[in-house]
């Protein structure tokens, strides 16, 4: 059978970030069971088209899924498996605000089948959680991570952000001290991007505390050297991970898998078409679960992604799986654009090994648009 992964989209919050554009409500509560029997009905509708598939992952994202209580996200799963079939060791994630749940709340979504858990922790300084508006303490996030521990997940991931305002190298270096000292097994590390139309974009006091470029530079060259000597696995350009605990789910989307979505807003990809649902909850609600193509992939598009994902990962692109995919010869297609960067040492070749070099992790960007 095809592996499919499953992405279901919760928008509900406590509070808005501000540096957040993604698609989320707040103060909304009265609307969170007639959404979880919206999102049931659409699950169900939409099951039978993925009959031939098997599903290797599923992804509660938000918004904070944890808004829910237990034993709704736990009837939301309980639907997937019943409708989908699933892999044996699928890997069932939700995301979590360590400030939505207790010690009841995560053995509950342990023993409904749920083994992975991902808290937004961004930093374990209380006064920059302040000041990017996350309504969670330092030692809040400390004593959630615990008891998802002791709840029984043994996948737990920590989110954290760099070149917050007014951080400085060494605050950096105490968050991943806690992160690091915490039983986690994996650790998502993002520099904050400045999104427009955002409450960040539109404070000239915070954007002129953020650390300058050189600064970002530095605190990424500092997640990379301390979470590598303390045992977490550089396996992409943003994640690291001990022995074993990659996030299967986001691997999928670095390798081009296909993944169904469910709920308002979600975006899905799948038969080689890129989808999304109504963005408009009052008409998710009221069962509008029709899908909007926004992009139709063709070979070029798909082999340019096959190029921008796989450069993600530590590991790099493999051109013989490249020649079975797509039946070209890898250089043919971008020997140019490869030559350059090998040239500038941002890429290196390693047999059919295609990688960016420590330095090309630091322009990357700059690499991918080439392939565009």
């Amino acid at each position: 059978m095809t592996p499919l992964s499953l992405y279901i989209h919760i928008p509900f919050c406590r509070q808005k970030c501000i540096y957040c554009d993604f698609l989320s409500v707040c103060n909304k509560d009265h609307l969170i069971q007639p959404y979880v029997d919206a999102l049931c009905a659409d699950i169900s509708a939409s099951a039978p088209d993925c009959a031939d598939y098997e599903v290797v992952s599923i992804f509660f994202g938000g918004g904070t899924p944890t808004m829910l209580e237990a034993k709704q996200l736990s009837r939301i799963f309980a639907l997937l498996a019943d409708k989908f079939c699933l892999a044996k060791d699928v890997s069932v994630t939700t995301e979590a605000n360590p400030e939505t749940i207790d010690a009841s709340y995560l053995s509950q979504l342990c023993n409904a089948g749920f083994n992975r858990i991902s808290f937004g922790v961004q930093s374990f300084d209380d006064r920059l959680l302040a000041a990017i508006g996350r309504v969670h303490s330092a030692q809040r996030a400390v004593d959630a991570v615990n008891m998802a521990s002791a709840a029984g997940f043994d996948d737990i991931n920590v989110d954290l952000i760099y070149a917050l305002p007014y951080q400085s190298l060494d605050n950096f270096a105490t968050t991943l001290d806690v992160a690091t000292s915490l039983p986690i097994a994996h650790i998502s590390c993002y520099a904050l991007t400045v999104e427009e139309d955002t409450p960040l974009a539109q404070n000239p006091s915070l954007l002129a505390a953020m650390p300058d470029d050189i600064m970002d530079r530095q605190m990424y060259h500092m997640a990379r050297e301390m979470l590598t000597q303390r045992g977490f696995e550089h396996y992409e350009l943003s994640n690291w991970a001990k022995v074993g605990y990659a996030c299967r789910h986001n691997v999928g989307y670095w390798t081009h898998r296909q993944y169904a979505a469910f709920g308002v807003g979600a975006h899905g990809f799948i038969n080689n078409r890129r989808v999304c649902k109504t963005s408009n909850i009052a008409k998710y609600i009221d069962r509008d679960f029709s899908c909007r193509v926004i992009e139709k992939i063709d070979e070029v598009t798909e082999m340019a992604e096959f190029m921008m994902l796989g450069l993600r990962m530590i590991k790099g692109i493999d051109s013989t799986e490249f020649a079975v995919r797509f039946r070209r010869n890898i250089f043919d297609v971008y020997g140019a654009q490869i030559q350059k960067f090998t040239k500038q040492g941002l890429i290196y070749i390693d047999g059919a090994k295609i990688a960016l070099t420590a330095q090309g992790l630091d322009l990357a960007n700059t690499v991918f648009a080439e392939f565009l």
